[in-house]
């Protein structure tokens, strides 16, 4: 059960959605657009019967806050200051960002964070109802845990289950230490995999390579330089997965060869809603 919401503003700001305290200046009546966004399919049509699937986008989240204005006339706080309060919590709510981050606190489930930007706060100034309503917009369609996963190992793994708990696939960042020379370097998780082949020359002893799979922000990097170019055409992006043992294999061009090892990594849950 949803129980509060936190607005990362400055200070924060916490909205009780369980029992509240019929005193606040600011009431929570209806939070919509927190559960699983509508998912657009990708079909084609054969010229005679049938079809073919080609993929599918979730679609953007809309929160609305449907809010009571509660006025504190003793402590000289009128509707159009608790207005104010909004235009400054959800408009501005940092010096460097337009996104408010609002975090979801419920009984069953980590913290979960959306980043949301607001659309449209409408009123009536001139009526004398005190409800509120604020319209966002998200970029990212699915709810992350506010605490990341994280796993070191000094070491290496060469093979390694990594947990997942998230509704919804999301990729992860990795740390690879490359320990005898190869010129082709694999991540294999539960059968999928992602390659890196030079052309010329090896993988050096001691070189570091970074992973990012997380969709929007991918990239493969040696020793802090762009190395996208060298995965192949067959590589398949990393997503971790709820129901699987994301099972990890770290190689060089063969597995349990041991010329490569992942030394950390770290990813944060991915919830298709509450």
């Amino acid at each position: 059960m949803l129980e509060q919401v936190v607005l990362q503003t400055t200070p924060p700001y916490t909205l009780n959605i369980d029992a509240v305290d019929p005193d606040e200046i600011i009431i929570v009546k209806s939070i919509s657009g927190l559960e699983a966004t509508d998912v657009t399919l990708f079909t084609g049509e054969y010229a005679r019967a049938g079809g073919y699937y080609q993929g599918r986008r979730p679609g953007v989240r809309n929160p609305v806050f449907n809010l009571k204005l509660n006025p504190d006339y003793a402590a000289d706080i009128e509707v159009s200051d608790i207005r104010e309060m909004l235009y400054d919590m959800f408009l501005e709510p940092s010096a460097t960002a337009d996104g408010l981050q609002v975090v979801l606190k419920d009984d069953r489930r980590p913290d979960r964070y959306f980043v949301g930007y607001t659309e449209k706060i409408p009123a009536d100034i001139f009526s004398r109802d005190t409800s509120g309503q604020i319209s966002m917009i998200c970029t990212d369609p699915y709810l992350k845990s506010v605490v990341s996963v994280t796993g070191n190992d000094a070491v290496g793994w060469t093979t390694v289950n990594i947990p997942y708990q998230g509704s919804a696939k999301n990729g992860l960042q990795m740390t690879l230490l490359v320990k005898t020379a190869t010129n082709t370097l694999t991540v294999d998780i539960d059968g999928v995999k992602m390659t890196l082949l030079k052309p010329t020359g090896n993988f050096a002893v001691n070189d570091v390579i970074t992973f990012n799979t997380v969709e929007g922000s991918r990239f493969i990097r040696q020793n802090g330089s762009d190395i996208m170019s060298l995965l192949t055409p067959a590589s398949k992006w990393h997503l971790l997965r709820k129901l699987s043992p994301n099972l990890t294999k770290i190689y060089g061009g063969a597995v349990g060869d041991g010329k490569v090892v992942m030394t950390s990594y770290t990813f944060q849950d991915a919830w298709w809603g509450i």
